[in-house]
């Protein structure tokens, strides 16, 4: 299991791109949260059709929070980069640029989140845990499905059952861009890496790109 992180609030809510666009949505998201902390699935469906809304518009999202990582701490260039963090860290949106035909480590996020094709093509590997993991640096997963994302897709986040994946690009010749709307600051949290192969698990942090994570 990883690391219990215990993060302080910040200061103010930070705005790393700062667009009408984004800030309507950031509105309607935390209405929605605040609105239905006890059921997070309700959280999801009533949030989708906003966000479906927000990754049609294509002129709010500048360079470089489009741009590959070189020094990713997802490795494989894959660049993730904080757009908007809540002062209680309780709301992040970040965009995952993945280089054509790089792959992500299998992951989870713990929480609840929406991600969405903004850009290109990806292959989704979805897992489940099934150890409880009371033994260390070991995991038991089951490969439950793949599918292939396209632009404006958009799939849930939801622990226990629907938090682990891998997703590779699948575009030739530009990265994919997907936009993830998180119920926690994911970067900034230890959470877990996964080898299914060797059955093993190890914590990380991913951190952003664009931003130092203490």
């Amino acid at each position: 299991m990883p690391h219990t992180t215990v993060l302080e609030p910040l200061q103010a809510d930070q705005w790393f791109v700062d667009s009408p666009d984004l800030r309507e949505f950031v509105a309607i998201a935390q209405e929605i949260s605040s609105r239905t902390t006890h059921n997070r699935a309700e959280t999801l469906n009533a949030l989708e059709p906003h966000f479906a809304a927000l990754l049609k518009k294509k002129n709010w999202l500048p360079k470089p929070f489009d741009q590959p990582n070189p020094d990713s701490g997802l490795g494989g260039g894959i660049g993730q980069w904080l757009l908007y963090r809540s002062q209680e860290r309780s709301l992040t949106i970040f965009s995952l640029v993945i280089p054509p035909n790089a792959i992500t480590p299998v992951h989870d996020h713990l929480s609840w989140g929406l991600v969405g094709l903004y850009q290109g093509k990806q292959e989704e590997t979805v897992y489940r845990r099934l150890d409880s993991g009371e033994l260390e640096e070991q995991a038991q997963l089951k490969a439950v499905g793949t599918y292939q994302v396209k632009t404006g897709d958009i799939y849930h986040l939801l622990p226990p059952d629907n938090d682990i994946h891998s997703v590779k690009a699948t575009t030739v010749f530009a990265p994919s861009i997907s936009i993830h709307v998180m119920g926690n600051d994911t970067g900034s949290i230890w959470r877990n890496h996964y080898h299914p192969e060797q059955k093993s698990v190890r914590s990380f942090r991913s951190g952003y790109s664009n931003v130092p994570v203490k």
